[in-house]
């Protein structure tokens, strides 16, 4: 595992808590530790005043928990920061349930189920460091919340002091370059209706892009794909497989209309070892998920995912202190 950049990463993480006027002075958090740049969320908190910080993270793909729990704390001691976090890998204590103020949605934490919430204390509030709309019904029981007046609030993601949300265009464009496509003059068809869609769009058109469809709609692909070079997929909400065997592309008729066409995929269902035997290339090369990134916006970069995470704490912190304000996007 590579050591952090932390010197940049404190700067960025001192920025946003002045900009945010965060204070979670007198709070304990539930929150998660992760890989790469999800290193610092829990330091994040710290830095934010926190009194008592639980992060749980635990063994994936992305890395091995006792060495992600290591590495934050190196991190936090470089910081001089006061040794507050309490790790767990593997694990999801009832204890750390039972003594949370604010608890976030992030991976390591999830699901938030009936059991989880039942076992929260009275005045606990859920901060979700996504938007209200993203929110995935399987990842939080917002019934149980709202028959037990638990607080939950999403997080605007392109509040003027953050503009997170905007940066899922640089993102797209990131991955269209790793594929081998330049945006710049090509044809790309966007199979989205949502507004990570909109935002993409946006940003391909600005970087030069020829000609840019967005769509959901067989037709208009079916149509267009024999002069187009990319078709991007980021179709936040649908559940069904949509480039996969009996999926809602026929890719054996993509393939005979463009055999070079090659498919891009941020969210959304995608059988990649299927497309590639129907003869199209696929990029990343691995299955994409409904209602799931295929890459975070730590991909693009630590800024974006750092300054996503300080809002999600500046949410909770408004939700305990019952503020209103335009950051909280609220649920219950």
């Amino acid at each position: 595992m590579d050591y952090p950049k932390t010197y940049r990463a404190r700067r960025i993480i001192e920025d946003i808590i002045k900009a945010l006027n965060i204070d979670l002075n007198g709070y304990s958090i539930l929150t998660e530790v992760g890989s790469n740049h999800f290193i610092y969320t829990p330091i994040i908190a710290q830095m934010a005043n926190a009194q008592k910080v639980f992060a749980w993270t635990r063994d994936s793909e992305y890395g091995n928990a006792n060495e992600i729990i290591k590495l934050c704390k190196q991190i936090s001691e470089s910081f001089d920061l006061p040794p507050n976090i309490e790790f767990k890998a593997n694990d999801r204590p009832i204890e750390h349930i039972k003594n949370a103020d604010i608890i976030t949605n992030l991976g390591n934490i999830r699901p938030l189920d009936k059991f989880f919430l039942g076992n929260t204390k009275k005045g606990a509030v859920i901060s979700l460091m996504c938007e209200s709309w993203e929110v995935r019904m399987q990842d939080i029981d917002i019934k149980f919340c709202r028959e037990n007046a638990i607080k939950v609030g999403g997080t605007w993601e392109n509040a003027p002091e953050l503009g997170v949300f905007d940066g899922c265009g640089p993102l797209a464009i990131k991955i269209a370059n790793e594929s081998g496509f330049e945006v710049y003059q090509n044809n790309i068809i966007i199979w989205s209706d949502d507004h990570f869609g909109d935002v993409i769009g946006n940003s391909f058109k600005r970087y030069g892009a020829n000609k840019v469809i967005q769509t959901i709609s067989k037709e208009v692909l079916y149509e267009n794909a024999a002069l187009t070079d990319f078709i991007f997929l980021t179709d936040y909400d649908e559940i069904n497989p949509i480039f996969a065997e009996n999926g809602i592309i026929d890719i054996l008729k993509l393939q005979k209309l463009n055999p070079d066409l090659a498919i891009i995929h941020l969210y959304g269902c995608v059988d990649n070892e299927y497309v590639k035997r129907c003869g199209l290339a696929v990029y990343p090369d691995k299955k994409g998920y409904a209602s799931r990134m295929t890459y975070t916006l730590a991909h693009l970069g630590m800024n974006p995912i750092i300054n996503l995470h300080a809002a999600g704490f500046k949410v909770g912190e408004l939700l305990q202190k019952d503020i209103n304000n335009q950051l909280v996007q609220k649920m219950v």
